[in-house]
């Protein structure tokens, strides 16, 4: 009986000096490499040899993990970036962003929910010194709602028209008083 191959490396003319790694039948199932650049990378594939999952570590310090649906469309990403900013994303089946969700170095954290022309839609975001708030916005990505609370305790929700002219503005002191403007916030201009 003659062997099979279940291990192939090399280089190639580019730079990239690889591994892979071949199942009983021939196909590739991971492969694992390094670039010229300094980018290490390991990809796995399903039976039919497409890429399922690729990993990577750049030369500027960034890493990422890609997961891809049986079509070969990213589907999840996460990652982190040089700036110490982690973020998770998923995507449709259409390769477009829908949610992503992130913390950065200094402890904030954020949730961006996306239409299906890829346009932010909803926006939520935690702060380590203590303020929050959630952004509402149209098709066109403009304010129409903002609701947040801050770290001394007020709180406060602003709508907005379609130019972003606040229209009501209400808030809630952390004393138990309130604010409700009753005067035009966006009086016209005099000519």
């Amino acid at each position: 009986m003659e062997g099979r191959v279940r291990i192939k490396a090399g280089t190639t003319t580019n730079g990239l000096t690889y591994m892979s790694w071949l199942d009983k039948d021939g196909n590739i199932r991971i492969t694992a490499g390094t670039f010229a650049d300094g980018q290490a990378s390991v990809t796995w594939f399903d039976k039919e040899s497409k890429p399922r999952i690729d990993a990577a570590v750049f030369e500027n310090g960034e890493a990422g993990v890609s997961w891809l649906d049986k079509d070969e469309k990213v589907r999840i990403m996460a990652g982190t970036l040089s700036d110490g900013v982690a973020s998770v994303q998923w995507f449709d089946k259409d390769e477009q962003a829908r949610i992503a969700v992130a913390t950065t170095d200094d402890g904030d954290a954020g949730v961006s929910l996306r239409d299906d022309d890829g346009q932010e839609r909803i926006t939520a975001a935690t702060h380590t010194d203590g303020d929050a708030g959630v952004q509402l916005l149209d098709k066109n990505e403009k304010t129409l709602m903002m609701a947040s609370t801050f770290f001394n305790g007020d709180a406060s929700v602003v709508l907005m028209d379609k130019d972003e002219k606040t229209r009501i503005m209400a808030a809630i002191f952390a004393d138990g008083t309130m604010n409700l403007p009753t005067k035009d916030l966006n009086p016209p201009k005099k000519p």
